[in-house]
Formats: structure tokens, C-alpha cells, sequence
């Protein structure tokens, strides 16, 4: 009866709408939304077939399966736009691409290495977390504007090295070689990144994370330098020879494939240990060998024999653009450097300030941890760039150059050389606790202070992270070779520095472990010896 009853008074209600009654206007009929078409191809130069493509829209997701040619289309009902998309490659890769925000119900999307680095772009960070969390904040970052400045930036960055000028990897039509037939001209593109990353030795996360850390093209440019076959680190470009503690670097040229550095009319040849990678020898002053170590970053030292009264060690590092605006920021100094050339070297540790223009604004000299004396008005200097991309800085007792170098994680490292030593430096960035468990693997290199200084080339050592304190901001790690166990407070006495205190089995010490780049370098407290490392790969 109830049934009978709500279609009588409905009847009723059609009726008198019908008749004009009741004034209720025209009745509209609702529809479900249609649904959002994406479609693209999936490759890395050759085509992805058979590949689960993933999509994750504001609203609404989906899935399709590419064909043998890497094409792909996928219907996902009532979503809203943007989107991300992902799909995993045969050696374990996961690409991803984008949609931008928008009404339309159709969208090209292609899903390559080069869309992975405009996602990285984008995102600022992991793109597996933003496909993963594709949150408001993620959601917000996929305007038109910012899709748009995310792609620019990757064609800035791979300048020199796949020519994306007019290109959008996203939506240009991609035809990706299958079989016997090739690939149109995006594809080639793809076929000229694989080939840069294989020659240079980096995988395309690590290329995606550069990107996402808004790396410039300098940095990006270094790590995409062909690279020897026995060392990652290794590149083949114009290096700074700076001998430390000397007036300015040398220009070098290097040619990782030959193994052979050209500094003016004299050839250095690397030759590489067979037992460890990346450690090279070199022919040294009176008949001496060097050993050259090098990082994954391309910043190597060459340091002479170890025991004797001899010269400071040599970095080499790979010539960038740096821009001056690039140093604004609070900054942490450890050097090794003397009065004049009567006085005995010691380990020295500064603090300062840059602003953009390249004026230091404040900076002190520390003694011990915690006392530091504030530089005078007078005493502040001012940098400059150099056309050779060292910079000059100038101050009220006369010059010294510095040569700076941005990692791959966007962070600058700065070697400031003068005829009385030498000093390393980095911005004040808080640094993160280890975890227990974490394991590194390094070259130590320490020199003495004295009139001359003394090197002990300590040799390889390993170390594992043992305990760790998150509250205090300590750990305790545990030296492999020998079981010697030291513990150290990170971001003390200031960010980005750490500090050890002094046991039966350790001195006390301050150092820096800096970004990305694979070199750590330390002071003892009491001024007696700088430690540099480089990390083995």
C-alpha cells in the first residue's frame, strides 16, 4: 500500500506540474559526470609493453595495461583532475608522469625518464611520496604555471645534454621503438639520456633527486660528465687544481676515458689501483707517487706520501658556474693556516655570514666549542666572481680566491687557498641523526700542524652506527678494523657541525660532514691536526 501510495502522489505532483501548478519551474534531469580519458605511451627509449600503468587523480583513479608499443589509454569515472601517473620498467625503475589541474575529459600524458624529471621538478622531493601521498599540497604544485616552469627547469638543467627546446615530453605525440620499427624524434631523445647516464655512470634517481633538490644546470652538467670505467667518480671536464695552502688553482682538463689530466703543457696520467676503486696513483714531486682519491660527487684529493715533512695535499675539483647569490646564507669554516710563513700551521674554525651581494655581514673566530670572538666592521670582506668561476675576496689585509662547488643536493661547498693555508666551508644546515644500522666506508687523510706540516695518510676504514640518541641528537658508531668506538653530538657547537669529546681512544674534535658530496673534514679542538676524508664508493 505504501508503495501505491508514493506512485499515486507522484502521478499527482506530474500532473499539476504539467498544468502549471505549484510554480516550481522546469525539472532538470541530473547525469553522471563523464569520465576523465588519459592516454600516453610509456617508454625509455624502447617501448614498455605489457606494463600496469597507475593513475591517482584529486578524485578518482585507475589502471591499464600498455600494449606492445608502450600506448596506453585509461578511463577513470567521475575524477577530478590533476593527476599522477606511474609505471615500473623491467630492471625495477618506477617512472611517473603528470596531469595538470583543469575540467577538460581528455588528457595526453606520456610516462619516460624525461616526465620523470618534470615530476621531480615538481615535486621538490621523492616522487614516489607524491605519487604515493598525492595530497592537497602535492595537488596544488600541478597548476598549468607551475607545470610549465617544472618543465622549463629540466631543459635548463640537461642543457648541453638532450636539447628539449620546443619539446613537451609530456603531451608531444611519442612513438617509441618496438621490434623493427624505430622510434620518432622524442624517442631519440630518450635513446640520448639512457646513453648520458650510462657513460656518466648515474642512474636516473639519482638524476630524478638532483632535480627535485633544484640543483642547478651546473650541477646536474657535472654528474652527467662521462666518467672513467673504473670510477663513477671520475669525470671527464675542466677541473680547479687546487694545491692547498697555495695563492690560486691551476685550470685542468680531464680526460676520464684516457685517464690523463692536462694542466697546461704537462700530462698527468692516472693510473688505477686494481684492489680498491676509485684510488688512482699519480707521479708526484722528486720522483714521489700521489695517491688520488676520488668521490661519487667528482671532488678528488691527491695527496703526497705519507710520514714525511711534506706539502699540503691537492683537491681537484670540477669547474662549475657557481653564482654569487648562490653563497647568501650563515656558513661554517674549518681551516688549517698559519700567521705568516715564520709561524706553526693550526686548525682554525669560523663562522660568517654572506648576504646576496657577496658582503660578509658578520663573522668570528672560535676557540674550544663554544667561544667564538666576533670580527670587526673592518675585518668584513667582500667576494666577487672571477671569470673562471673562482671567486675573489677581498678584505682590508689584501686577497685570497675561493672555488665553490654545488652538489647534485643543491648544497655549495667553498675552498678559500692562500699562500698561509686553507680553508673548507659550508652553509649552517641542520643535519639529521643516523640511524642504527648505517655503515660508510672511507679514505683518512690527517695533517699535522708545525712549522711544516706533517700528513699520515691513515689509510681505509669502515665504520656502523651502533647507538643512536634522537633526543639528544648523539649516536655511537663503531670502527670495523680495529673495534674503536666514538660517539658524536650532531649540529653542535652550531648546525651542521658535529662534535666528539674526548675518550682514552679518541681526541676531541669538531667536524663537517657536508651534503651529498662524499668528503668530510674535521679539526681537533686544541688546533694539532686537520682531518680530511673521502668516501669510498
Amino acid at each position: 500500500m505504501k508503495t501505491k501510495h508514493l506512485f499515486l502522489t507522484g502521478l499527482a505532483a506530474a500532473v499539476l506540474t504539467a498544468c502549471g501548478g505549484g510554480g516550481g519551474g522546469d525539472s532538470t534531469p541530473t547525469t553522471a559526470p563523464a569520465a576523465t580519458k588519459i592516454s600516453g605511451t610509456a617508454a625509455v627509449g624502447a617501448a614498455l609493453g605489457g606494463a600496469t600503468v597507475q593513475a591517482k587523480c584529486a578524485s578518482g583513479s585507475g589502471t591499464a595495461t600498455t600494449a606492445a608499443d608502450g600506448t596506453f589509454a585509461l578511463s577513470i569515472e567521475g575524477a577530478t583532475r590533476p593527476c599522477v601517473l606511474s609505471v615500473k620498467t623491467p630492471d625495477g625503475t618506477t617512472l611517473h608522469s603528470v596531469v595538470e589541474a583543469g575540467t577538460g575529459t581528455t588528457a595526453v600524458a606520456n610516462i619516460t625518464p624525461l616526465t620523470e624529471l618534470v615530476t621531480a621538478s615538481l615535486a621538490q622531493g621523492s616522487t614516489t611520496a607524491f605519487f604515493d601521498q598525492f595530497d592537497a599540497s602535492a595537488q596544488a604544485k600541478l597548476t598549468s604555471n607551475g607545470l610549465a616552469s617544472a618543465t622549463e627547469a629540466v631543459r635548463l638543467v640537461l642543457t648541453g645534454v638532450v636539447d628539449l627546446t620546443s619539446v613537451d615530453p609530456l603531451k608531444d605525440p611519442l612513438v617509441a621503438a618496438n621490434g623493427a620499427n624505430a622510434g620518432n624524434a622524442q624517442d631519440k631523445l630518450l635513446d640520448q639520456l639512457g646513453d648520458r647516464l650510462e657513460a656518466s655512470k648515474t642512474t636516473l634517481g639519482e638524476l630524478s633527486s638532483a632535480v627535485a633538490s633544484n640543483a642547478d644546470a651546473a650541477a646536474v652538467q657535472t654528474a652527467l660528465q662521462p666518467a672513467a670505467s673504473s670510477c663513477a667518480g671520475l669525470k671527464t671536464g675542466k677541473y680547479h687544481v687546487i694545491g692547498l695552502g697555495s695563492a690560486a688553482a691551476e685550470a685542468g682538463d680531464l680526460d676520464a676515458a684516457a685517464l690523463k689530466l692536462q694542466i697546461g703543457n704537462e700530462t698527468i696520467p692516472f693510473t688505477a689501483n686494481t684492489n680498491e676503486a676509485c684510488r688512482f696513483t699519480v707521479p708526484g714531486a722528486n720522483g714521489a707517487t700521489n695517491t688520488v682519491l676520488v668521490a661519487k660527487s667528482g671532488i678528488a684529493l691527491a695527496v703526497p706520501p705519507a710520514g714525511a715533512l711534506t706539502d699540503l695535499p691537492t683537491l681537484l675539483m670540477p669547474a662549475q658556474a657557481v653564482a654569487l647569490a648562490d653563497l647568501a646564507g650563515d656558513w661554517n669554516g674549518l681551516g688549517m693556516e698559519r700567521d705568516n710563513n715564520a709561524s706553526p700551521y693550526a686548525s682554525r674554525r669560523v663562522t660568517f655570514s654572506i648576504d646576496a651581494a657577496g658582503k660578509l655581514t658578520k663573522g668570528a673566530d672560535c676557540s674550544g666549542v663554544n667561544t667564538c670572538a666576533a670580527w670587526l666592521p673592518e675585518e668584513l670582506p667582500t667576494i666577487s666572481a672571477n671569470a673562471d668561476g673562482s671567486f675573489k675576496i677581498v678584505d682590508g689585509f689584501g686577497s685570497q680566491l675561493a672555488y665553490a662547488f654545488k652538489g647534485t643536493d643543491g648544497q655549495v661547498t667553498v675552498v678559500i687557498t692562500h699562500d698561509d693555508g686553507f680553508m673548507l666551508a659550508t652553509k649552517q644546515v641542520v643535519r639529521p641523526v643516523p640511524v642504527v644500522g648505517a655503515t660508510n666506508s672511507y679514505w683518512d687523510t690527517v695533517m699535522f700542524g708545525g712549522l711544516v706540516p706533517r700528513l699520515e695518510n691513515a689509510g681505509t676504514w669502515s665504520t656502523i652506527v651502533t647507538v643512536v640518541d634522537a633526543q639528544t641528537g648523539s649516536y655511537t658508531r663503531k670502527r670495523v678494523e680495529d673495534g674503536r668506538l666514538d660517539s658524536w653530538k650532531v649540529n653542535s657547537p652550531a648546525n651542521g657541525l658535529r662534535y666528539r669529546a674526548a675518550t682514552s681512544m679518541a681526541s676531541e674534535m669538531i667536524s663537517l660532514v657536508p651534503g651529498n658530496i662524499g668528503l668530510s673534514w674535521g679539526i681537533a679542538v686544541n688546533g694539532s691536526y686537520y682531518d680530511i676524508s673521502v668516501n669510498r664508493p
